[in-house]
């Protein structure tokens, strides 16, 4: 089965933002900062190496306000402005997406996760692999779907699967979804239940399995714990609402079959130059050629070729040049 790579787009560039920031200054001649597209391009180059995907599909964030905000106005509400040097890289990985003939998307009213947890849900064509920094698309992982969630700096990243959610939260990728609605999330001020915290959420998953099944047996809970559970029960519910991520998004205007990854090409490489990012740039092999590269009589000259005594045609993606030695 073919694999498809999902990114979460907001996530890995806020993560590659500050992961750099507070290091070395980095930005163009011209002060244009360059920084989160650095950090985003290593991360995505760590990913695809390990990962190893035929398809590649990054998804943001649209408008700041979506169906969360309309049932909670006060979503993601504690969060800080976003930095001005951050915001002037929002169009630039956009550009860098597009030079290596990445496909990303965005849709009104939906978050990325949404996006992600969507596509991931309704195709079964692909094996799923998705990127993130966000522990939230862990409630996404199945049999099918594996999630890579960055750890420390920009090159670490953690597989999980099902197995790995169990080990580490004791809970089922599903009740990723049951802790919130209790402990709640300060990163998207997600209330929760009050003095709550995800220990205590966890023994009571546990237990009663969901938030449902807490309140179908409060009278077994006793206390001070019993009383919170009573009192924010409808933040309870409130908060497991808002973790969800949606599943069932219309998503038919995307084509995943356009989502072969090639890699990085001369347009890569024209990126690099043009943000002054040299290390990255001689990384790439100016021997291949992108589907929107015309070729000619010059850049043909340029280019570097190899003897091959066989080919596989699954890799026989773009355009592509085949000599056959006919002397037998």
């Amino acid at each position: 089965m073919k694999k498809l790579l999902l990114i979460d787009g907001n996530s890995m560039l806020f993560r590659a933002y500050y992961a750099t920031v507070y290091g070395q200054s980095m930005s163009t001649s011209s002060g244009i900062p360059t920084n989160a597209i650095y950090g985003f391009a290593l991360m995505l180059q760590k990913a695809l190496k390990d990962i190893e995907p035929e398809y590649v599909f990054v998804a943001f964030d649209s408008d700041k306000t979506t169906y969360r905000h309309q049932i909670y106005p006060e979503y993601k509400g504690t969060r800080s402005e976003t930095p001005e040097d951050l915001k002037t890289q929002f169009p630039i990985i956009r550009e860098y997406l597009d030079a290596l003939h990445i496909t990303h998307y965005e849709k009104s009213g939906l978050e990325a996760d949404d996006i992600i947890g969507s596509i991931a849900k309704q195709t079964r064509d692909y094996k799923i692999a998705i990127l993130t920094s966000d522990k939230d698309l862990l409630q996404i992982v199945d049999d099918n779907t594996d999630v890579f969630l960055m750890q420390r700096g920009i090159t670490e990243m953690a597989r999980m699967d099902s197995e790995a959610v169990l080990e580490k939260y004791e809970l089922t990728p599903k009740q990723i979804i049951d802790l919130k609605g209790l402990a709640g999330d300060s990163s998207d001020n997600i209330p929760g239940v009050t003095m709550v915290g995800d220990k205590t959420a966890t023994r009571l998953l546990k237990e009663y399995k969901t938030v449902e099944g807490v309140y179908e047996n409060i009278d077994k809970i006793k206390g001070k714990l019993q009383q919170n559970l009573i009192n924010d029960k409808e933040k309870a519910y409130l908060s497991k609402k808002l973790a969800t991520i949606i599943v069932d998004a219309d998503l038919s205007d995307i084509d995943l079959s356009k989502t072969i990854y090639q890699k990085e090409s001369k347009d890569a490489y024209d990126f690099y130059l043009k943000y002054q990012m040299k290390s990255l740039a001689g990384k790439v092999d100016l021997s291949i050629t992108s589907e929107n590269e015309e070729i000619t009589e010059e850049s043909f000259k340029e280019r570097k070729f190899s003897l091959v005594s066989s080919i596989e045609t699954e890799k026989l993606i773009g355009k592509a040049l085949i000599c056959i030695n006919d002397d037998n």
